[in-house]
């Protein structure tokens, strides 16, 4: 078990009519770490974000936090 490790995501995917915004999304992120969501517009950051706290309801994939599956059913659940 790593202990460092807050959050992962894996294969998270999500389609709207005609676009497949996150084509199965993987990262981890870890104790310590500084990242950045960054990107083209159109390239999905709104979109994951949007996902992981229940805004949208992902396709596939699956979301650990502090090592336990997550699943977010609304902002407030989040």
């Amino acid at each position: 078990m790593d202990t460092g490790q807050l959050l992962r995501v894996q294969g998270i995917s999500k389609s709207f009519p005609g676009v497949q915004a996150l084509p199965q999304v993987d990262f981890e992120l870890r104790k310590g770490e500084i990242h950045a969501l960054m990107g083209e517009n159109g390239a999905g950051k709104s979109t994951l974000i949007k996902v992981l706290t229940g805004v949208y309801e992902k396709e596939l994939g699956t979301v650990w936090m502090n090592q336990q599956e997550i699943l977010p059913r609304s902002p407030l659940h989040a």
